[in-house]
Formats: structure tokens, sequence, C-alpha cells
């Protein structure tokens, strides 16, 4: 019956992604006080960006097991780790998430190297890309 109306197919599949549109963001409650994203997001001081231009930041090749590593790319954005990685990683991802979706570092990026697109969101979201679990 269903391939007899697609315009009501149409219709539900664009109802259901509005529901998905308009549902707010889930939440994730943390069992320790982890930073805000915005936060996270803010830009670094001077000093800290001109180190970067000099400092190559730690890659995969890192000789160290995967929790160092953690900590180590944790440690560099400012993400707490407490016994349960889990959360730090969800914080890392979830910050990475927002700096790769970000009108603002995507407009910098596409500036910055017009031949990508726009895909590199900002030196940040390239720097944790880089050390990239």
């Amino acid at each position: 019956q269903a391939d007899k109306n697609p315009k009501a197919i149409t219709t539900w599949i664009n109802s259901i992604n509005d529901l998905h549109k308009s549902k707010p963001a889930p939440t994730v409650n943390y069992t320790k006080n982890m930073p805000d994203i915005e936060r996270l997001m803010q830009e670094w001081p001077d000093e800290f960006e001109r180190l970067l231009q000099q400092v190559r930041l730690p890659t995969a090749d890192l000789d160290v097991d995967l929790k160092a590593f953690t900590r180590i790319v944790c440690a560099v954005l400012d993400i707490p780790v407490y016994s349960n990685m889990i959360e730090s990683l969800h914080v890392l991802f979830t910050l990475y998430s927002e700096f790769k979706s970000n009108p603002h570092f995507l407009q910098q990026a596409a500036i910055a190297m017009p031949g990508d697109g726009g895909m590199q969101a900002s030196a940040l979201g390239s720097n944790i890309q880089t050390m990239s679990l």
C-alpha cells in the first residue's frame, strides 16, 4: 500500500525530520565537573597560540598507550581526566563536533584554505584531528 501513496510517505519523512530538528539536544550528566564547551571554545592566549606554531603537537605515532594518549590530548585542550575516561572523551568529541559545525570557524577555514571547501574547522579542529585517537 505504501508504494501507491508516495506523497504520504514523503510527508511522513518530512514530519519526522522536522521533529528531530526541533528536539532539544540530549544532555549528559557527568559524574565529576567538566568544563563547559563554550569555555573550551574560547580563544587561547596569544602566547599559547605562538607556542603552537613552534611546538609540534603529539600525533597518533607517539609511542604511548591509548590511556596515556587520551590524557595528553585532554591536557592540551584543558579537559580534565578522572577515573572515567569515557566522560573526558565525550567532552573531547563534543568539542571537536562543535568546532567542525561552528559557522564562524567554517568561514575562517574557507578564507584561510579556499580549496578545501571549509572542511578544516579551525586550527584547534585541525590539532584535534592530528592528535586523533
